[in-house]
Parts: C-alpha cells; structure tokens; sequence
C-alpha cells in the first residue's frame, strides 16, 4: 500500500525499512521525514520487593543521553552490585521532568 508525499508529491511505501528508519509523520516519505522529536525516558528503582518506574521528559537529546548514561553507570543495570563499588559518577546538570510515576503496592504482604 503505497502513499503519496505531503512535500513532494513522491510515492513511497510507509511500511519500508527506509520509513521506518527516518521517523516523522506518517504522511512524509523518508526523504521529506524530520524526526526531531526527544523521546520520553523510563527509567526504574528498585528498592527491596517492589520496583518504581518514572517517565522523563528533556528539553534536547543531549541532555536526554546524558543523564541515561549517569542513571545507568549508577543504578547497577546489568552489573549486580558492582555498580556502587569504587564508582561515583556525578550527576548532569540537566532539566527533566517526571511525566509519570508508577509505585508498587505498598502494603505487597496484606500488612496494616
């Protein structure tokens, strides 16, 4: 099922790897494609039984890579628990905010 272009009128397949690959809106072929858009960041503690995940928002990509390279060298993703031996990272100075919060059950155990 072919489209054609908004921009420049061109055909072109919105289920090719080339579209897939370049992002942007739907109505856009590759070539006319601008993904430009910063993608929201999850990211997850774990503190005893129940995990917490919160959804970041950055203002560039930049800022974005930063601080998920400071979150993973920091939060032990796939190290165990090498991660908090003879290592400190120090934290970007980067502007985010939480989009979203998912906690765990509280009372996981049925305890008052």
């Amino acid at each position: 099922m072919n489209r054609t272009c908004a921009e420049c009128d061109g055909i072109f397949d919105p289920q090719s790897r080339e579209k897939r690959r370049a992002g942007g809106l739907a109505i856009h072929c590759p070539d006319c494609s601008v993904d430009d858009t910063v993608r929201y960041l999850g990211i997850s503690a774990g503190e005893g039984k129940q995990a917490a995940v919160q959804v970041l928002k950055f203002n560039s990509q930049q800022d974005r890579d930063a601080y998920k390279d400071y979150w993973r060298a920091t939060s032990g993703l796939n190290t165990g628990k090498q991660c908090q031996m003879h290592f400190r990272a120090k934290e970007p100075a980067v502007k985010f905010q939480t989009k979203a919060t998912f906690t765990g059950n509280v009372n996981h155990k049925g305890k008052a």
